[in-house]
């Protein structure tokens, strides 16, 4: 079985770099301007990014390096004589990935070092930090040279450790914490230092962002590229789908026939979600958390007010929108159960089905662990679905910014969400707490609870967050891949856009369509940049 896997990798990655050296072009300047891709794994990533570096070079005429950017996340910062030895190979007989990258423009490889900073400034900014971190909001709110760079910190540290939450006392906390001011040192050096053109990177979270941060406060552009979206980040948006704030103006200035087809076809696709169907714009979905009624009744029958708590992961970067009302997701939910306590209602919390396996012992662990300490809150198995919960009474849903918030306003129960910077906040089929206060009123007295809910607005909200935008602009049929591609992280997505997608002619239309995007500093890739009409994708 292992043959045969590194067979395929092989096969698909001779394929992929046979294509790319025959339809793309690159060039080595002798100039010393820069453009800095994150080194991936990801297949579909490195194709979506093969179109964008061509554009890019084209428009700047600058060489293109390839750096590692998952230190302090999901490998340390420092490298071990086996990464040295790998790092060192792969590079010069291009080995794996390394092909790849090469392939796709990439002239250099950067490892970032921790030994080239100034290691008397990494001390005293060091100790100026840990002592000016009292809580984990200061974590949250921390800057350095004026950067915000503490949501990324405490997001890492999480996924790191694959802990609920930040023991800032910890001498684990203090060595991630040093170490990871030390790569925002190496970033900040380098960037000063070279003459950098942009960023592409695969997530605006995480430390994965650090040298983003710091080049979208140098006004350097910063890419956000994937087969699915792309974003050109900047100081107003330093977050990927913030689309969601001027949700309102955006639809106002979009043709009323376009809006009124979009929004039946919005409904068919969330009552189609509803009915237990998966997939429906949630391509990561291949169990669906609705669908009909198998199991005896899970909740107490009585006339108390019912909370369900749709618990959100741990360690999946809480902070994808900015600060929430609490700086965690076990924070939030500690919070609940200190509440419940003083309350005669009932308290329910429902897992995630999807919750990844390397999560999941965590997810289960700490969701124990709350309920021993605060017993009011009952455990519901994330195999019973919610059209059951609907159905035997529940009052009201908890979450922080989760699809929860649309999907149950759907069904007519109110949502409370633990955060205004949420993809539902410029409409109010939710409740938005405004404030930890306004929230503790809340849960407290359910007779606060009033809203009146306008499907219409759902339809519309669901329309522009998850059909105007297409993630047609790379695949003809993103979701035809989705099914005929095991997985599009993987290399044998390289086999399928070569065999099943590729012509010159839709080859030129993606250049062109990049060139439209990045000449107008637009923050989305829209159909405005594409040569299509969205009302062929609707209608199809």
């Amino acid at each position: 079985m292992i043959k045969s896997k590194k067979i395929n990798f092989t096969n698909n990655k001779n394929i992929f770099i046979k294509h790319n050296i025959k339809y793309l072009k690159f060039k080595k300047f002798k100039n010393k301007k820069k453009i800095l891709i994150e080194f991936s794994h990801w297949g579909a990533l490195h194709i979506s990014s093969s179109y964008l570096l061509q554009v890019l070079q084209n428009k700047f005429k600058a060489n293109i390096i390839s750096y590692v950017g998952n230190l302090n996340l999901t490998r340390p910062v420092k490298m071990s004589i086996i990464d040295k030895i790998k790092w060192f190979l792969g590079g010069f007989f291009s080995i794996r990935f390394f092909g790849i990258f090469k392939s796709i423009g990439v002239s250099e490889f950067l490892w970032p070092k921790l030994e080239s900073i100034d290691q008397i400034n990494l001390e005293k900014i060091y100790k100026k930090k840990i002592k000016s971190i009292k809580n984990k909001r200061d974590l949250e709110n921390l800057k350095i040279y004026n950067i915000w760079i503490g949501d990324l910190i405490y997001d890492s540290y999480l996924k790191y450790f694959n802990v609920e939450t930040v023991n800032i006392k910890s001498l684990n906390f203090k060595e991630f914490l040093k170490e990871t001011i030390g790569l925002f040192m190496f970033w900040h050096n380098y960037i000063n230092k070279n003459k950098i053109q942009a960023f592409i990177i695969s997530h605006p979270v995480y430390s994965l962002a650090l040298p983003a941060r710091i080049a979208i406060k140098k006004n350097i552009k910063v890419y956000v590229c994937n087969d699915e979206y792309l974003y050109s980040l900047n100081k107003s948006n330093l977050f990927i789908k913030a689309s969601f704030f001027k949700a309102k103006k955006i639809l106002k200035k979009i043709d009323k026939n376009i809006v009124k087809l979009g929004v039946i076809k919005a409904r068919n696709r969330i009552e189609s979600r509803l009915a237990g169907k998966s997939g429906s714009n949630f391509w990561w979905e291949k169990k669906s958390s609705f669908g009909p009624i198998n199991s005896k009744r899970v909740l107490d029958k009585n006339n108390k007010f019912k909370f369900l708590i749709a618990n959100h992961s741990f360690v999946d970067a809480p902070h994808v929108y900015g600060n929430n009302l609490f700086p965690d997701m076990y924070e939030w939910l500690t919070f609940i159960g200190k509440t419940s306590l003083k309350t005669d209602h009932d308290w329910y919390i429902k897992t995630h089905p999807l919750t990844p396996k390397h999560a999941s012992d965590l997810t289960k662990n700490t969701i124990n662990a709350i309920i021993k300490k605060y017993p009011k809150i009952k455990f519901i198995p994330s195999t019973i679905t919610h059209n059951q919960l609907v159905r035997e009474g529940i009052n009201c849903v908890l979450t922080v910014s989760g699809s929860v918030g649309f999907e149950y306003a759907y069904m007519n129960i109110p949502v409370i969400n633990a955060s205004t910077r949420n993809p539902h906040i410029a409409f109010n089929f939710n409740i938005h707490a405004k404030n930890i206060l306004h929230y503790k009123k809340l849960l407290v007295n359910p007779k606060l609870i009033k809203i009146n809910i306008n499907k219409k607005e759902i339809l519309k909200y669901y329309f522009l967050m998850h059909i105007f935008y297409t993630r047609n602009w790379l695949f003809s049929d993103y979701e035809k891949m989705q099914k005929n591609v095991k997985d599009h992280y993987d290399t044998e997505v390289y086999k399928y856009w070569v065999e099943n997608e590729f012509s010159t002619q839709k080859h030129r239309e993606i250049l062109d369509t990049l060139k439209k995007f990045v000449d107008s500093s637009d923050y989305k890739l829209t159909y405005k940049h594409l040569n299509k009409n969205i009302l062929d994708d609707i209608v199809k």
